[in-house]
């Protein structure tokens, strides 16, 4: 929906029926991947059933145990007694504003707000201890430390930078197998989990204010973390679609409450080699509005101090290259890069637009 205000500058409102078209462009993808992946899988095996009985065994004990590489870096399923430690490292870069698919000038955004964002650079580091008690059930504790930096303009002229720092909520989670045949040919997780509010909501600048709410490290509020994940493989190949969501509880402290976020994913994995591969896939996400509002911030100063600019929709596309070495000192560590570029995005602005996404990946199992 489009309404233009008193200074004359377009504003939209993303809906949950344009959320639920755009996942539904990614499960019609999805569907479409799986099919053509199926297909040549089945023709595979009737290829591979031709080969010698020594390389049909080790090919079949490798699906068995799941090859490594073709399941999705963030996925962390593992075998009873398994424990697994891992880290990522993320930047996810910003700059520019849109309102809806539209780009918006700083100059008009100063016609209605004493400030603007320019561009914004979040770098997280999240640590991670995983442990598999059986092997359909899989426990995960996920905890991140975020640093972001923000410059703004301002109506006068001047330019000023605001940096934040801090950790941010802790995640725990739990991967349980509804469906697998025996090969892992076929699996259906689900996932469920909890956020705990580990994060703050109080960060001040320089001067002692508090700043606006992307700025903030954490949510204030538990989340519950539902979703579902399908896995699929027939090597060299690797198939995956994943549905998650994070849905807050409550209001924090302030008296506000973070927009409930939701985002479905596929993809696509290639071995190159045993210790190599590659994927490609796409991600839809939608995340909405803030609930409430923290009393302390003018939604009038800045676009990101006004609850109701905070919401929007976005479909990127993913490359990615995972190594897990098979031999010598490395064996049974992954290291994964994940690049994401947006294809397009709808933002309930003015609001900062995603440029480019870099995830550096690192796992133990042991």
């Amino acid at each position: 929906m489009l309404t233009t205000d008193d200074e004359g500058i377009i504003m939209t409102r993303p809906t949950r029926k344009n959320c639920w078209r755009l996942l539904e462009l990614v499960a019609i993808f999805a569907s479409a991947c799986l099919g053509v992946l199926t297909a040549q899988a089945q023709e595979g095996s009737m290829t591979n059933m031709k080969m010698g009985h020594a390389a049909s065994q080790a090919a079949s004990m490798t699906e068995m145990m799941g090859a490594p590489g073709l399941v999705p870096f963030e996925i962390m399923a593992g075998q009873a007694g398994q424990w697994m430690v891992g880290y990522q490292f993320m930047v996810d870069k910003l700059d520019g504003n849109l309102v809806g698919t539209d780009k918006i000038s700083e100059e008009e955004i100063l016609k209605r707000f004493a400030a603007t964002p320019t561009d914004m650079t979040m770098q997280m580091h999240m640590a991670m201890i995983m442990y598999a008690p059986t092997d359909r059930f899989t426990l995960m504790v996920t905890l991140p430390y975020t640093k972001m930096s923000m410059g703004e303009l301002h109506r006068d002229g001047t330019r000023s930078t605001e940096r934040s720092n801090g950790i941010g909520d802790l995640e725990l989670r739990g991967l349980y197998s509804l469906y697998a045949t025996e090969d892992l040919r076929h699996r259906i997780l689900a996932n469920f989990g909890l956020g705990a509010p580990t994060g703050s909501v109080n960060l001040r600048d320089a001067e002692g204010m508090r700043m606006e709410y992307p700025m903030q490290t954490g949510s204030g509020t538990f989340s519950l973390l539902p979703g579902f994940a399908y896995l699929g493989q027939a090597l060299p190949w690797g198939w995956a679609a994943d549905l998650g969501s994070t849905v807050r509880l409550g209001r924090n402290n302030i008296g506000y409450r973070l927009g409930d976020r939701y985002q479905s994913s596929v993809s696509i994995t290639r071995e190159l080699t045993n210790w190599m591969s590659v994927s490609v896939g796409a991600r839809g996400e939608y995340w909405e509005n803030i609930h409430g509002s923290d009393p302390l911030l003018d939604p009038t100063d800045e676009p990101t101090k006004d609850p109701n600019l905070q919401g929007g929709k976005r479909l990127s596309a993913l490359l990615g290259i995972t190594f897990h070495p098979q031999n010598g000192f490395l064996k049974g560590q992954h290291f994964h890069f994940l690049g994401e570029v947006p294809v397009v995005q709808s933002l309930d602005g003015p609001q900062l637009q995603r440029r480019w996404l870099i995830r550096l990946g690192w796992q133990l199992e042991f």
